[in-house]
C-alpha cells in the first residue's frame, strides 16, 4: 500500500494540472479565479444570481441580454439582474424562473422576454436547465464538460495568439451600396438583412422551401450583391402552405400558468415582445403566415391579464433598418439604449 500511494498520486498529477489550468483559463469563471468573465454564457448568469440574489429579473434570449445595467437603474429606479442568455427558448426561460424563484421567493418584478421565434415548436427542444442546475451543484459535472473544455482551449489559443478579447458590441454601418444588387437594381432591404431571413427559414419554413446557399455565394451576395435581388424577389413569393412554424402551446400554457402565479404571490410580470426590423416581418413573418397565429397568441395573453409591452408586432418604436444590427437585434450603439431607456420606464 506503501508503494501504491505515491504512484497514485504521481498518476493524478497530469489530471490536477489540466484541471489547474482549466480553473485558470476558463472562460466563464466558474472558480471566480479571473478578474473578468463571458457573462453571455447562462451557466455563468445563473451563478452570479446565486452569489447575489436579486429582487428583480430579465430572462429571455440574446434580445435581452444585453441591456445596460446603469441604463436601466436610470429609467426604472431599480437595479435588475439580467438572467436572459444567447439562444434561450421559452422552456429554459420558464425553467429558469421556477429556478430563480427557488433561490428567491422575494421576487418582486419579472421581464419575460417572449417573440414568435422562441414560441416555434420547432425551436429549443431540449431544456438546457437541469444540465445547468447539475453543474452548479457539481463542479466535476463542469469540469468533465466537453463544451466547456473546448472553450477553455480555445480561450488558451487566443491568448497565446495575442487575439483580441471579444467584445459584447454589436454595431455596424451600413452602407448605400448594402441596398444596390451587383446589376446596380435597388433593393427593399439589405443584402445582409436578406440572408438574415434566410436563417430564421431554417425553423420557420418546410425544407426546400429556398434555394441553398453555399458560404461562397453568401459572402458573394453580402459583399458585393451577386443574386440579391432574386433571394428577395423568392423570400417575397413564399406561401403559407411552406411553412412549418407552429405554437408551442405546451409552453404558451405554462407561461399563460405563470401569469397566474405571479398574481397569486404578488410578482409583478411583464412579457415583452421585443422589436424586430421590418424585413424580418415582410420576408418571414407574412409569407409564412406567422403574423396571423401570433394574433391569437397575444388575444390570449390579454385575455389572462397579463402585463404584455408588445413592440414586435404592435407598437414598434419606429426603428429604422440602421437601427439593427441584423433583423432581431437591435445595434448596441444607435438602436438598444432608446429600446433599453424605452422598455424599463414602461416597465416602472
Amino acid at each position: 500500500m506503501k508503494k501504491l500511494l505515491p504512484k497514485l498520486a504521481l498518476a493524478l498529477v497530469p489530471f490536477l494540472l489540466y484541471f489547474a489550468i482549466f480553473a485558470m483559463f476558463d472562460p466563464y469563471n466558474y472558480f471566480g479565479l479571473q478578474k473578468t468573465t463571458n457573462t453571455n454564457n447562462p451557466i455563468s448568469r445563473v451563478q452570479g444570481f446565486l452569489k447575489e440574489p436579486s429582487d428583480h429579473i430579465i430572462l429571455g434570449d440574446s434580445r435581452l441580454a444585453h441591456f445596460d445595467a446603469d441604463l436601466i437603474k436610470q429609467a426604472s429606479g431599480e437595479q435588475y439582474y439580467n438572467l436572459a442568455f444567447g439562444g434561450a427558448s421559452l422552456e429554459e426561460s420558464l425553467d429558469l424562473f421556477e429556478y430563480a424563484y427557488a433561490q428567491n421567493p422575494n421576487l418582486k418584478h419579472v421581464v419575460l422576454g417572449l417573440s414568435f421565434y422562441t414560441l416555434n415548436h420547432a425551436y429549443g427542444s431540449v431544456s438546457r436547465m437541469a444540465t445547468i442546475e447539475t453543474q452548479l451543484e457539481n463542479p466535476f459535472a463542469y469540469l468533465f464538460n466537453l463544451e466547456y473544455n473546448v472553450n477553455m482551449l480555445t480561450n488558451i489559443a487566443n491568448k497565446l495568439s495575442g487575439a483580441a478579447d471579444v467584445t459584447e458590441e454589436e454595431t455596424r454601418n451600413p452602407l448605400p451600396d448594402d441596398l444596390l444588387d451587383a446589376s446596380g437594381a435597388e433593393l427593399s432591404y439589405r443584402r445582409d438583412l436578406l440572408l438574415y431571413a434566410t436563417q430564421l427559414y431554417g425553423n420557420c419554413a418546410q425544407p426546400g422551401t429556398l434555394g441553398t446557399l453555399s458560404a461562397q455565394q453568401q459572402t458573394a451576395l453580402r459583399e458585393k450583391g451577386e443574386g440579391a435581388l432574386a433571394l428577395q424577389n423568392e423570400l417575397l413569393s413564399v406561401q403559407p402552405a411552406d411553412a412549418k412554424f407552429a405554437i408551442n402551446q405546451k409552453q404558451l400554457d405554462r407561461l399563460l400558468k405563470l401569469v397566474e402565479t405571479c398574481r397569486e404571490k404578488g410578482i409583478a410580470l411583464t412579457i415583452v415582445l421585443p422589436p424586430m426590423d421590418q424585413s424580418v416581418r415582410d420576408l418571414v413573418c407574412r409569407p409564412l403566415g406567422i403574423d396571423k397565429q401570433m394574433q391569437d397568441v397575444l388575444t390570449q395573453l390579454t385575455a389572462s391579464g397579463a402585463h404584455v409591452l408588445d413592440y414586435e408586432w404592435t407598437n414598434t418604436l419606429g426603428f429604422t433598418e440602421a437601427q439593427f444590427y441584423d433583423g432581431f437585434h437591435l445595434d448596441t450603439r444607435t438602436g438598444l439604449p432608446y429600446f433599453t431607456e424605452t422598455l424599463f420606464r414602461e416597465v416602472a
